[in-house]
């Protein structure tokens, strides 16, 4: 009776260790996996954050800043969620809040054509911003947190200001060529850029713009080519007239 008495004890302590470890797992794994939840919402706003900066680079409308901001408020809800006791999250949720009423009440663009970079590094940096706000919108947009209109508009303004950049140093290398007196180069760019204008039909003042200066700069280095074919042309005509004058001219009699 004792034995069994014991080897029940046993069984029971047993049992209990495995139920405690169960439980320990499952609590290390909860731990775990809020955790992870927490550092992706980090992540997600840390992102968003630096996207923000941007701002002033790039003229970001009203409803693209709308988008950033209630990214953020959406991370820092779920985050809350997670771990209600956090005062800094609570405090930044607040800041974020009335962030994002400012917008709402008063935010204008700071410029509302894109000044174009002064290095390809800076274009470089300046497409991956775009196209990482681009990646956003469809996100935001898949998940139901934007509207269809609002997405074809915003994802539609991102995609000429992408081709602004694109512009921007085209020119800027057509200009180079042109100074460093390799017209077939130059002209090679400036045709390239008019015909993707062409294919543009909600071109915007600044597309105007630079459309109309691209085709100056071609009329420009047709009319120099012309001038020159022109000029070498009356050269050889006179040299043909030269050499018939002198095939026809009286010979002198010694």
């Amino acid at each position: 009776m004792t034995l069994t008495l014991i080897l029940i004890a046993i069984g029971a302590l047993l049992f209990l260790v495995i139920v405690y470890n169960i439980l320990q797992q499952y609590r290390q794994k909860q731990e775990a996996e809020k955790r992870t939840l927490l550092l992706k919402h980090k992540n997600i706003i840390n992102e968003t954050d630096e996207l923000l900066l941007h701002a002033g680079q790039l003229p970001y409308s009203k409803a693209l800043v709308m988008m950033l901001y209630n990214r953020i408020l959406s991370s820092l809800h779920i985050m809350r969620q997670q771990d209600p006791a956090s005062t800094q999250v609570k405090s930044r949720t607040t800041n974020i809040e009335q962030q994002l009423q400012q917008v709402k009440e008063h935010y204008q663009m700071e410029q509302a054509s894109l000044q174009p970079p002064e290095s390809d590094r800076q274009a470089i940096h300046m497409l991956k911003i775009v196209k990482r706000l681009r990646a956003l919108l469809r996100i935001e947009h898949n998940n139901g947190k934007l509207g269809n209109q609002t997405f074809v508009i915003e994802d539609r303004r991102l995609e000429l200001i992408q081709l602004k950049i694109n512009l921007a140093n085209l020119t800027k290398r057509a200009h180079l060529a042109l100074n460093n007196k390799n017209n077939p180069m130059a002209r090679q760019m400036l045709t390239k850029g008019l015909s993707v204008l062409e294919q543009v039909p909600d071109k915007d003042e600044q597309l105007k713009n630079i459309e109309e200066n691209l085709q100056l700069r071609l009329n420009e280095l047709n009319n120099s080519q012309i001038k020159v074919e022109q000029e070498q042309k009356a050269r050889v005509e006179e040299q043909e007239k030269s050499e018939l004058d002198q095939l026809f001219e009286p010979k002198r009699k010694w």
